[in-house]
């Protein structure tokens, strides 16, 4: 399989991904409609078991598979996780009421909840395997912009699960085809892949790595401490990302009714009005990754989410009087957020870390980001956001948030270019894959001999690089450290 090929299974693979835990929270309302709860507590409780479940799935696969991905290769890992989601969306869509007799109908969430256990755990795993086969396979000048593409599959996927959503309502369907319908769906496009995934060869930058990984056993602990500030800045801004994203549901509520809402169409459209404000900036940040740079667009987004947040801490009685100030305000916090760190975390843990760390890294940090959905979700209700002034509360707090995010950006995240990863003489002979960024704030550096380069222009102090996309490492040269 081609190098493309490769990434537009691991594309498919996302989207997919963002479907089955997207659609999870579209079609909750109607399988409680379906098995009413006997209170709004137990109903409240029901449906954190089930959120809660995959949540925990998720950061336990995202560590768990990021960590075998890096020993057992990528492709093998990629069929396990892909497997694990389409076992979940069957048993999903087949929970059944009547199972065990004395359980009664609420049985039917607890299945749902171990289902969407096994189904966050695959889907946490596709993490930093679809960023890491992304990353292994595209040139230095198309990585970014290709990691940025793959992401942006996230909103497709929002946009997949609205639009059968809405369908399925729309038509008359019963509640009952509605959510099973749904749910089973989710195992389609990854069953599908998964031919394509048992076709795929392992990435050429793992097999490269893989072929000597023995011969220096401790240089990849080394490697490992070298980047311990870069691996608590990618996964701090994801922390904090995912925090602040949190908020943009706070908000759902009072969109919804400036809509009009009442009735599951209404639901349904209103979902699909949302996700097509989420989608544009994806887009953008496809077409700036490059030319604005990593850091600069998480910067800015950050920044203007702290803004935002601001705005609306302050001022939101009056915005909620402006039906289309309100929803534009929503729509840029939707915008910047996609535009920046939403992407930006996913891409720089998938480009910075070298070969033999990538994938466990990448899982840690995106660990770290559902960690911080998770704190959000558990401490933002202790605000009482259902009242005005808890709400407002609710978007300083995600305002103040930002800004720490803004400054772990400056002082944790690198600065750089594609070309800067690419690996110089010093770097080869040492047996890395990727050349180390330091961090300017930390002046953290690497302990290496420059080898200086005639003729090298304003990057005199800088090697030449040897490695481009799909060679060979010289067999003379040290394999250790990828």
């Amino acid at each position: 399989m081609s190098s493309w090929g490769k990434v537009l299974v691991a594309g498919s693979g996302f989207l997919a991904d963002a479907y089955a835990l997207y659609i999870m929270g579209l079609v909750q309302s109607v399988i409680f409609q379906q098995y009413p709860a006997a209170s709004k507590d137990e109903e409240k409780k029901l449906k954190s078991l089930i959120t809660t479940a995959a949540l925990i799935g998720a950061v336990i696969g995202q560590v768990f598979f990021g960590f075998l991905a890096d020993r057992l290769g990528r492709k093998r890992v990629f069929v396990c996780t892909g497997s694990l989601i389409v076992v979940a969306a069957i048993l999903s869509a087949s929970a059944q009421e009547d199972l065990v007799q004395s359980w009664g109908p609420k049985q039917i969430f607890f299945q749902i909840a171990a289902a969407q256990l096994i189904m966050g755990f695959g889907i946490g795993g596709e993490y930093p395997l679809s960023a890491t086969i992304t990353s292994e396979s595209a040139s230095a000048e198309t990585r970014g912009r290709t990691m940025a593409l793959v992401f942006s599959m996230q909103g497709l996927g929002y946009l997949v699960a609205s639009i059968v959503n809405l369908t399925l309502v729309a038509v008359g369907t019963s509640k009952e085809v509605t959510w099973r319908f749904c749910l089973g769906f989710s195992g389609v496009m990854p069953a599908i892949s998964l031919y394509f995934r048992l076709r795929m060869h392992e990435t050429t930058a793992f097999q490269r790595a893989s072929a000597g990984s023995g011969s220096a056993p401790s240089q990849p602990t080394e490697t490992a401490w070298m980047y311990r500030w870069h691996v608590l800045g990618t996964a701090l801004s994801w922390f904090l990302f995912d925090i602040v994203f949190y908020a943009n549901s706070l908000f759902h509520d009072d969109i919804t009714s400036a809509l009009g809402a009442g009735t599951l169409l209404l639901e349904a459209r209103n979902t699909l009005i949302i996700v097509l404000i989420m989608l544009p900036g994806y887009w953008a940040a496809i077409a700036s990754l490059d030319r604005l740079g990593r850091k600069n667009m998480q910067i800015v987004g950050f920044a203007m989410m702290t803004v935002l947040f601001l705005i609306c801490g302050l001022a939101y009685q009056e915005l909620k009087k402006v039906v289309w100030l309100f929803v534009l305000i929503y729509g840029l916090t939707f915008f910047f957020s996609n535009f920046g760190p939403n992407t930006t975390t996913y891409v720089v843990p998938g480009e910075i870390y070298p070969t033999r760390l990538k994938a466990t890294c990448h899982g840690i940090s995106a660990a770290s980001g559902k960690a911080g959905a998770a704190l959000g979700t558990f401490c933002f209700p202790f605000l009482n956001p259902s009242t005005p002034a808890g709400l407002q509360n609710a978007m300083l707090v995600c305002s103040a948030t930002a800004v720490l995010g803004l400054l772990g950006t400056l002082v944790f995240t690198p600065r750089y270019k594609a070309q800067d990863l690419e690996p110089d003489e010093v770097d080869v002979v040492q047996g890395r894959t990727v050349h180390f960024v330091p961090l300017r704030l930390l002046k953290s550096d690497v302990s290496t001999t420059v080898v200086p380069v005639e003729n090298s222009g304003p990057r005199r102090n800088r090697a030449k690089p040897l490695l481009r996309q799909g060679e060979e490492t010289p067999s003379s040269l040290s394999p250790a450290c990828r």
